[in-house]
């Protein structure tokens, strides 16, 4: 079951890479992120409400190291900066990275979590989480090269010898965006 919610997981976040990577002068990244949130909203609160997932609140203080905090502080930071800032900076920067290098940039989060598990837990990175990371740089770093070389690749040398503008194929422009009229 838990390989099925992956894969789910995976075709959702290639969904949201495809579309976030599209510039559309009528859709803001605020309107897109909050349209995905409402619709990740609704299938928690189903899901909940079926019993499928429990679920429980609270409005207990919050205790964090020495700090305590009222309920309502720690609810408006997760709405704030934990899901409104990081979806409408992670839609604008998909838009102007693209979804190719935008989807290998975010695999960076994985790195960040092994970091800050480590300094703030103390929880050691094994030789396989460490393989794990090299790999994702690497590939970042393997995207990103493939993207700066893409625009020496698009002429070609014509009947005098001189560079030509290569005819692009449809999938070569895949997340360009047309006009809109």
């Amino acid at each position: 079951m838990g390989v099925l919610w992956g894969i789910a997981a995976a075709v959702c976040l290639a969904m949201y890479f495809f579309i976030t990577a599209k510039e559309n002068d009528t859709l803001p990244p605020i309107v897109l992120a909050s349209g995905g949130l409402m619709v990740g909203a609704a299938v928690m609160w189903l899901a909940g409400a079926t019993g499928l997932l429990p679920m429980a609140f609270s409005t207990a203080d919050t205790k964090l190291g020495g700090w305590v905090a009222p309920w309502w502080v720690s609810l408006a930071g997760l709405v704030v900066l934990a899901t409104v800032l990081a979806y409408v900076s992670g839609i604008m920067a998909a838009r102007a990275l693209g979804s190719k290098v935008a989807s290998f940039v975010s695999l960076t989060e994985v790195l960040f979590a092994v970091v800050w598990a480590w300094l703030l837990l103390g929880e050691l990175p094994g030789a396989i989480q460490l393989l794990g990371g090299v790999l994702i740089v690497g590939g970042v770093i393997l995207v990103r090269l493939d993207e700066l070389r893409a625009p020496a690749a698009e002429t070609e040398a014509g009947p005098g010898g001189e560079a030509e503008p290569k005819a692009p194929s449809p999938l070569e422009h895949a997340n360009d965006v047309e006009p809109v009229p």
